[in-house]
């Protein structure tokens, strides 16, 4: 029998084709855009070289390894997830490994492959090139949180941020704001576009116009910092072009925008109203509560895991399933009826 140290890899392929790992494993899962003559070529090489993904043997259950990529693992909704994450593998006698995902990706997968998992856990980060293609090469599945993507061995957990995002947004409107500042994350990721989709979706609804003057967007490593300077800077427009509400990406920047408008001499809500989003445990003590959209963190920490396992069990060749969670408006004492309009 041929060692399967011979048989060719997905480098392979990609060396002869002259494209990138990434380009070959869109071709392959037909994903992404790709030029058709490349697509040709890479086809062809596929069936040159005989190539067919490597299927990893299977781990003893008391083996099985679960490797969480996280993109924060400062924001306290990531340590809800993790708590989560970490009582399933518990329960199911798995051992879970974590990684911060960092700008040298290459790195990344090199420190995953050194951990043997039997899994993979991907939130705070949209799937990059690097992720898919190693995974494509060692037949591992993967769960990815609040992202969507539709490969085999691949499951989605998300939330429908586009409709979380008009109610929070008409719930505000609802209470007569038309001023209503937005306070986003650097970037153009799905979740980001989809929130601010939904913010303006409502806004369309009830016919007020979307102030550019009112949006700005900041790193999200800056958290509370970050939220109050986008408030401050928000705040420094002519009192005329204020805000009277602030919608904000995370409640990380909604503790910081609390702040701020506290310390221009604002009250919370009878001058300004603030909603956050994931109900992280410091939102319902904050001063006052802040109103926010929920996501079930926990829940959705092991329901990752339990999902990854079971896929462990899954033919190679099995597409991943989707959830959609829900994610109530929990209303609080930080938004009340707009007084200055």
């Amino acid at each position: 029998m041929e060692s399967d140290s011979l048989s060719p890899k997905i480098s392979d392929v990609a060396h002869a084709a002259g494209v990138s790992i990434a380009t070959v494993s869109r071709v392959i899962h037909n994903s992404g855009a790709v030029s058709e003559e490349t697509r040709t070529r890479v086809q062809e090489v596929v069936e040159h070289l005989g190539y067919q993904s490597r299927r990893s043997p299977k781990k003893p259950t008391s083996e099985k390894t679960v490797l969480l990529l996280s993109g924060d693992v400062v924001n306290p909704f990531f340590a809800e997830i993790i708590r989560g994450m970490q009582e399933e593998a518990n329960l199911q006698g798995s051992v879970l490994n974590i990684i911060q995902i960092s700008t040298d990706h290459e790195q990344l997968i090199r420190a995953a492959g050194r951990l043997s998992a039997t899994g993979v856990v991907l939130t705070g980060a949209s799937p990059f090139p690097e992720l898919l293609a190693w995974r494509e090469e060692n037949n591992i599945p993967l769960v990815v949180i609040n992202y969507r993507i539709n490969q085999p061995r691949i499951s989605c957990i998300t939330v429908d941020f586009r409709d979380a995002y008009a109610r929070a947004t008409r719930h505000l409107t609802n209470l007569g704001h038309t001023r209503i500042g937005y306070v986003d994350v650097n970037g153009s990721s799905e979740i980001s576009q989809a929130r601010l989709q939904g913010h303006m979706d409502a806004l369309t609804e009830a016919d007020i116009p979307f102030h550019k003057e009112l949006y700005t967007s900041i790193p999200a490593e800056t958290h509370v910092y970050g939220g109050f300077r986008a408030a401050s800077n928000l705040l420094a427009l002519p009192p005329i072009e204020h805000p009277t509400a602030i919608l904000a990406f995370n409640d990380l920047f909604a503790l910081g925008i609390m702040h701020a408008a506290q310390a221009h001499g604002l009250r919370v809500p009878e001058d300004i109203s603030v909603v956050g989003c994931d109900d992280i445990p410091m939102a319902a003590h904050a001063n006052p509560p802040l109103t926010t959209i929920g996501q079930p963190k926990y829940r959705i920490g092991k329901l990752a895991v339990s999902t990854l396992l079971q896929m462990c069990e899954d033919s190679p060749g099995q597409m991943g399933s989707f959830t959609l969670m829900e994610s109530p408006l929990i209303i609080r004492e930080s938004t009340s009826l707009c007084h200055t309009d």
